[in-house]
């Protein structure tokens, strides 16, 4: 089996890591990525092929070669293969972003099912959803890795990773409640060594990431980011709020039973994180992290979703 995956910008590098994960786990799927805005607000994330550099005849190349086309977050590019000739492909459009953020009106219209990942997202496809899937990162490979050099200290690094400093929540994950609270607490009080991990380059962020003792993803929308799953996988105590329907998702889609993270909203957050420093249990908590990511996020068994969600397809668009 071929997957082509096309998206506008590397969405956190989230088609680049699918696809890598698929090729190497997978046993039986072929898989390359196309990505057309490579750096995006000054991140650069890898991709196998830059649209905008690449021939009609690379393009048409790539669009015959598979057997579905794997589309990431956005239709627009879509206008693209207009002008470039080819036969009709099984497909499917995942959703990386939730409605409420962006419309995806055109992505309906298409008629093509709609993939989205078991965050916030589903809650908002009840008429249009077809399939719910894991975010994926491959938890073995050495970027995603658990630290062994971390030991117990004096203070933590806590490492945080918004989008940006919009304040508007799902966008920037929190950062005008979060950020200020982690200064204040790092050239005030002393008690944490604070790194705040932006418009970095890929390899670069992880490594500060696998650093850290402690990771932030968000506490206001009640769901969770590719940064939480980065953090859990390195060994990291990870701080979030995922509500009653996100963590129904999850469960659903890994087949858990309990979730790792340090479940917290944005009203009790500061408290719980200042207990977290007090008694210095982020190890047992991060010990816990990398354990559960090695038993429900195994890359064979999350290619194994992907497979039978690529065979429904062909099954159904044939």
């Amino acid at each position: 089996m071929k997957v082509l995956h096309l998206s506008d910008t590397t969405l956190s590098g989230s088609p680049y890591r699918l696809s890598q994960l698929l090729n190497k786990y997978s046993g039986d799927i072929e898989s390359r990525y196309i990505v057309w805005q490579e750096v995006f607000d000054f991140r650069v994330f890898p991709c196998d092929m830059v649209g905008p550099n690449m021939s009609r005849e690379e393009l048409t190349h790539w669009l015959d070669w598979a057997d579905i086309i794997h589309y990431h977050n956005r239709n627009k590019r879509l206008e693209i293969f207009k002008r470039v000739p080819y036969r009709k492909k099984p497909g499917v459009i995942q959703i990386h972003s939730p409605r409420l953020s962006e419309d995806f009106s055109p992505e309906v219209k298409s008629g093509l099912p709609i993939a989205v990942i078991a965050q916030y997202h589903p809650r908002q496809w009840e008429k249009e959803l077809t399939y719910m899937i894991p975010n994926v990162l491959d938890i073995y490979d050495h970027i995603h890795g658990y630290n062994p050099r971390k030991h117990r200290a004096n203070s933590p690094i806590v490492g945080y990773s918004p989008s940006n400093w919009n304040a508007k929540g799902w966008d920037d994950k929190g950062y005008g409640l979060v950020g200020p609270f982690l200064k204040k607490m790092c050239m005030f009080k002393r008690t944490i060594d604070y790194q705040l991990i932006v418009r970095k380059p890929f390899l670069e962020a992880m490594h500060m990431k696998q650093q850290c003792h402690i990771g932030i993803d968000e506490v206001i929308t009640g769901s969770y980011h590719l940064s939480s799953l980065e953090f859990l996988s390195m060994g990291c105590a990870t701080f979030a709020y995922l509500d009653d329907l996100t963590q129904g998702y999850l469960k659903e889609v890994v087949g858990a039973y309990e979730l790792p993270w340090v479940n917290v909203d944005k009203d009790h957050f500061q408290g719980r994180f200042l207990d977290m420093v007090r008694n210095k249990d982020w190890d047992e908590y991060g010990i816990n992290s990398r354990k559960w990511m090695e038993k429900y996020f195994d890359p064979h068994k999350l290619c194994s979703i992907y497979r039978t969600m690529y065979n429904d397809i062909l099954e159904k668009q044939a």
